[in-house]
């Protein structure tokens, strides 16, 4: 893989890797990431990933462009030959359908299977966090299967409820708090996405989410827990 580094602006420097969505792209740029925080630089202050590209910001009182990038160079390139940065996989929960997903059956016709079909190809893999974005908690994961890649909704809704789950084209994810948006909406999760209180989400970016159906009435059971405090996310071995 090539890359390089272009100046954004007078306090952060870009390290880019082509303009496609790719996951090895974006896993390596996970590495990158990882060994640019973990050299403690000074002058860094953090790191924000995209899909193909690496945001390093750091302080322009303590560095120029130029004193940064030759810093990043060396890490860089060794993180190139490292192994990808390990990963979590997380279990989702989610009930699909009715009052949960409205937009099931329109992702069904679009991709002229039953609604069933739709829920099996969209847990028969799991997803990578590109990055995380839009809303706290908010993370753009990728890829669903071609068939059920519907388009976003021509008209966004005006208040999507937090824990939604949804497609728009190649990605999915889930809103974390309750929001517009115009992804189509085909389930819900029980668990509490984003807490102000605690505001880190417990997945992050380079995690794999694999989503799980739960029925109405097993929906309803996790969400009393996580009502509780019992209820903790799964991590997948």
């Amino acid at each position: 893989m090539d890359y390089r580094m272009i100046p954004v602006g007078d306090q952060a420097v870009a390290i880019e890797m082509g303009t496609t969505i790719d996951p090895a792209v974006n896993q390596r740029l996970q590495t990158i990431g990882q060994a640019v925080l973990a050299a403690h630089l000074p002058m860094v202050k953090t790191v924000i990933p995209g899909y193909a590209t690496l945001t390093v910001t750091f302080n322009g009182q303590m560095a120029t462009t130029e004193m940064v990038m030759k810093k990043l160079t060396p890490l860089i390139d060794a993180a190139m030959q490292a192994k990808l940065a390990p990963h979590q996989t997380w279990l989702i929960p989610v009930c699909y359908g009715g009052e949960f997903g409205p937009d099931l059956a329109d992702v069904a016709a679009f991709a002229k299977c039953s609604a069933e079909e739709v829920i099996a190809k969209h847990t028969s893999r799991d997803y990578l966090i590109y990055f995380m974005g839009f809303l706290p908690g908010f993370a753009y994961m990728g890829s669903v299967v071609d068939e059920i890649a519907m388009p976003r909704l021509a008209e966004p809704r005006l208040e999507i409820p937090a824990g939604s789950v949804g497609i728009a084209g190649a990605q999915t994810g889930f809103y974390p708090v309750a929001s517009p948006g115009g992804w189509r909406i085909i389930g819900q999760t029980p668990l509490k996405l984003y807490d102000p209180a605690h505001p880190e989400s417990f997945y992050h970016a380079g995690d794999l989410i694999r989503f799980q159906a739960v029925s109405a009435a097993e929906f309803a059971t996790i969400k009393q827990a996580v009502a509780a405090g019992t209820y903790q996310p799964k991590g997948v071995a």
